[in-house]
C-alpha cells in the first residue's frame, strides 16, 4: 500500500484515518481538539473523572501507530447531543505535520483548536499566562513540502481567534495574542537567534504551530492556537522554578475550561 495516496483513494484514507487517530472518518465531529503533548500534561490531573464527574462520556480511542500507543489513545467527548474528539497527533513539525494533514484533509471538520506549550521571549508575557497567535512567523519549511506557501500563509481565522479570547478572558490566566514564531528543533535556539526573534517583535516561540496553521488554512479548516507559556528561556532557570509553582496549575485549568467551551460540552 502507498500510504500517501489517501489523499485520492478513499479506503486508503479511511485506514490511515482510523490507524493514525483511532476513529472512523464518519464519526469525527465539525470542531476538533490537537495537541501536540500528552494529555496528562495539558489538563489537570485526573481530568478523566472530572469530566465524567460534569456528566460527560468519555471515550477512549485506540491509535494504532506504534509510537502513539503509549499514549493510551484519543478521546471522543459526548454530552446532550455535543460530540468532541481530543487527537495527540505527535511532537514536533515532522510528526505533527504529518497527523495534521491528515485530519485537515476530512471534510465534516470545520473548526480545529491546537492546545500546546510555548516559550516567551517577552518580558511581559510570564510562565502560566497564555499566548493565541493571530500571525506565526514561520522558521520552517516542513509544511511547504505539504502545501502551497503563497497560498498557506501561517494566520489564525479571526472569527475563531476572537470566540476563543472571550473564552480565555474567563479563566484566571492572563491571555495575550502576540507575534508567534515556530523554530525547527530546541537545539536551534541559540542566544543570538533569539534576541534576533525579540528584535523583529516575536513574543513566544514553538516546534508545531506554522505548520497548524498553513496546513489548516490550505485546506480550508478555522484554525486558532492556544499556547500555555511553559519556560521563558532568555531568564535564568530558577527564577523560571519560581513562576512554575505559582502559575502552572491556572493555566492547565484554563486550558481546559477553553476546550470544553470550544467543543460546546459546557
Amino acid at each position: 500500500m502507498i500510504f500517501g495516496d489517501f489523499i485520492r483513494n478513499k479506503e486508503i484514507r479511511k485506514r490511515v484515518i482510523k490507524e493514525e487517530l483511532g476513529v472512523e472518518e464518519d464519526e469525527i465531529p465539525e470542531r476538533v481538539v490537537v495537541t501536540p503533548m500528552p494529555f496528562n500534561t495539558q489538563f489537570p490531573k485526573n481530568f478523566e473523572d472530572i469530566l465524567i464527574n460534569m456528566g460527560i462520556k468519555v471515550n477512549r480511542l485506540k491509535v494504532e501507530d506504534q509510537i502513539l500507543q503509549q499514549f493510551q489513545g484519543n478521546l471522543f467527548l459526548e454530552k446532550d447531543g455535543s460530540r468532541g474528539f481530543i487527537a495527540f497527533i505527535g511532537r514536533g513539525l515532522i510528526d505533527f505535520t504529518e497527523r495534521i494533514r491528515i485530519l485537515a484533509m476530512i471534510s465534516q471538520i470545520k473548526d480545529i483548536l491546537f492546545i500546546g506549550t510555548a516559550g516567551s521571549l517577552s518580558n511581559e508575557i510570564l510562565i502560566g499566562d497564555l499566548n493565541i497567535p493571530k500571525y506565526v512567523v514561520p522558521f520552517e519549511n516542513v509544511s511547504d513540502f505539504y502545501v502551497d506557501p503563497t497560498i498557506a500563509i501561517p494566520q489564525a481565522d479571526e472569527t475563531l481567534l476572537n470566540e476563543i479570547y472571550e473564552y480565555a478572558k474567563e479563566t484566571e490566566a492572563k491571555a495575550y495574542s502576540a507575534l508567534h514564531a515556530t523554530i525547527l528543533f530546541p537545539y536551534s535556539e541559540t542566544t543570538e537567534f533569539l534576541n534576533y526573534l525579540v528584535n523583529i517583535g516575536v513574543s513566544t516561540i514553538d516546534m508545531e504551530v506554522s505548520a497548524f496553521y498553513k496546513v489548516a488554512k490550505f485546506y480550508g479548516k478555522r484554525a486558532v492556537a492556544v499556547l500555555r507559556i511553559s519556560d521563558m528561556p532568555l531568564i535564568e532557570l530558577h527564577k523560571q522554578k519560581e513562576l512554575i509553582k505559582v502559575r502552572r496549575e491556572i493555566a492547565i485549568n484554563a486550558i481546559f475550561k477553553i476546550v470544553l467551551r470550544f467543543l460546546k460540552l459546557i
